[in-house]
């Protein structure tokens, strides 16, 4: 990034905040499901954030809580400069619709006795009660139009449309009362990569024309990097990397982040593989975290810190955070250590 990106960067609004951020699940035997701990992150107004890891690592349980469908175990989540979690009934009804959620499955977070019409206009008789009903019919063929589907969809039930269609149908959903930010929550794995294009695209195109926001959750790199800003990496409901996505691509710090990025496929077959990072073992419980840095039982680079110390997440160079023991003497002191291993 440079000096020019660094300072418009340091001048843009922040629309998103989480400060040590924890959402924790009690489970039997007095035990604790730890989705996500000590999440600290900014989201700025117009951008995408990417956010990426492991299936199990919180990504999805750290999206539904920035936006409330659960609420913060500790923390602090800003919206705008106010913190959410203290808003009044009417300020969280407010919030509401300024925060949309397009959901992973896009059956299932459909109501299956509902028309489309109707899905898509519930928002609209929520939030803009002072809206007619022919208003709101021509609100949703609009919204239909501008998700690429045509005024008869309208009528159909989410059984009756193909699975691109029904992803669709929930971001037209989540544009109907005009929220500023959007977490996308893995809106095309259940996709076919041809339509997976197509729905990336519109979110793209939406974006650009009606100034959002996105949280954009997912765990295909590849897809990440076409969409995203900047990018954030979750290992065990921890925040290890945070960066520009052209720094996490092609100079990754965090050893974890390294093993993600050697693991993309390369799609042409005349271009030598490059060498795999092989992670072994499996991932810790959520449960019995290790103690110290979450990676550890993982990672060639552990030092006897690693397994007492929690590393904080530092800036080690412009916008680009780690959370590593490798870099506590510094940038340079670190990329020596990885280099000598």
């Amino acid at each position: 990034m440079n000096t020019e990106q660094m300072n418009e960067n340091k001048d843009r609004e922040v629309l998103i905040e989480l400060k040590n951020l924890d959402k924790f699940f009690p489970i039997g035997n007095k035990k604790t499901v730890k989705a996500v701990e000590d999440v600290s992150l900014k989201i700025y107004k117009g951008e995408t954030l990417g956010i990426v890891g492991e299936s199990g690592c919180g990504k999805t349980t750290c999206g539904r809580t920035v936006i409330k469908v659960y609420d913060p175990t500790n923390g602090q989540i800003l919206y705008s400069g106010k913190d959410i979690t203290k808003f009044t009934a009417k300020e969280e009804r407010e919030f509401k619709k300024k925060a949309q959620m397009i959901f992973q499955d896009p059956y299932a977070s459909l109501d299956p006795k509902m028309t489309v019409g109707d899905i898509i206009g519930e928002g609209l008789r929520v939030h803009f009660k002072n809206l007619k009903e022919d208003e709101i019919q021509a609100r949703v063929t609009e919204l239909l139009k501008t998700v690429g589907l045509n005024s008869e969809h309208g009528a159909r039930f989410p059984h009756e449309l193909s699975g691109g269609q029904r992803q669709r149908i929930g971001i037209a959903r989540a544009l109907a009362v005009e929220p500023e930010f959007i977490v996308c929550d893995e809106p095309i794995s259940a996709l076919d990569v041809s339509i997976q294009a197509q729905v990336v695209n519109l979110l793209i195109e939406l974006q650009n024309e009606k100034h959002l926001t996105y949280m954009f959750i997912s765990h295909d790199l590849s897809m990440v990097k076409h969409i995203s800003d900047r990018i954030g990496v979750m290992y065990l409901g921890s925040m290890v990397e945070i960066s520009p996505k052209e720094d996490l691509y092609y100079a990754p710090l965090h050893p974890y982040t390294k093993a993600l990025i050697s693991a993309i496929p390369i799609p042409d077959p005349s271009v030598k593989s490059k060498d795999r990072i092989k992670l072994e073992g499996e991932i810790p419980s959520p449960i019995n975290a290790p103690k110290g840095c979450k990676f550890n039982t993982r990672c060639r680079y552990c030092m006897d810190i690693c397994k007492e110390n929690r590393p904080e997440l530092k800036e080690l160079r412009d916008n680009h955070f780690v959370a590593c023991h490798l870099y506590n003497n510094g940038l340079e002191e670190g990329i020596k250590k990885l280099s000598e291993k």
